[in-house]
């Protein structure tokens, strides 16, 4: 199977964690969980795949660009094709979630007019209309989180990357999640997604890697 993410011998380090030696592959389509008891280490595997932490040794390669050696320009291009979804989600706090999903696709050169009907149309399949108007930050954590991951999944990446899909989430807000996960599958979207909880990613992947003791510390 191709890769689509490919990680050799992986050494960074973050606030709070870090991975010495962690090597792994997900093929093109296919869907992996790294699961492990210490979810910042887990987290900034997802961050380093994104290009959001500096690697101090090994690579780094998702959709074929060395992350870890990238310049901004090739980073930037490269976000192009993901969907990327953090702990919190990583909404702007002073602008409702229709204009945070809005703002994503006109960055990526959609018109407004169909940016406002593709917007509308997730929220509404997600069930999320009464909330769609009200600003980010009066929102609960776990509705700012499924309004996140449908922003990650309106820009039809090639490969989502999530850093702890079950956080904040209650039985409605997982529910949610698992529906835009099976959409993502259904259009071949290739996906990481790095958590704790192994219950919950284990029907969202067809694969699960461990993350030891040795390749993740506080």
């Amino acid at each position: 199977m191709t890769p689509s993410i490919e990680i050799r011998d992986l050494w960074v380090e973050g606030v709070g964690a870090k991975l010495q030696g962690v090597s792994l592959s997900v093929g093109v389509g296919e869907r992996v969980a790294v699961v492990g008891p210490h979810q910042p280490s887990l987290s900034l595997l997802i961050r380093a795949c994104a290009g959001f932490e500096r690697v101090q040794r090994g690579q780094v390669v998702v959709c074929g660009v060395e992350v870890s050696a990238a310049d901004r320009r090739a980073l930037l291009q490269l976000r192009r094709h993901l969907g990327y979804v953090s702990i919190s989600g990583g909404l702007l706090a002073n602008m409702t979630m229709r204009d945070n999903l809005e703002l994503a696709l006109r960055y990526h050169g959609t018109p407004q007019a169909d940016a406002s009907r593709a917007v509308q149309s997730v929220i509404a399949d997600a069930g999320l209309e009464a909330s769609a108007d009200v600003r980010a930050c009066l929102l609960p954590a776990e509705l700012c989180k499924c309004f996140a991951y449908l922003r990650a999944v309106l820009l039809e990446p090639t490969v989502l990357l999530a850093e702890d899909p079950s956080a904040y989430l209650h039985p409605e807000g997982r529910n949610i999640v698992t529906k835009l996960h099976a959409q993502a599958h259904a259009r071949g979207v290739t996906v990481l997604v790095a958590d704790d909880d192994i219950e919950f990613v284990e029907p969202l992947v067809d694969r699960i890697i461990e993350l030891t003791a040795l390749e993740a510390a506080s």
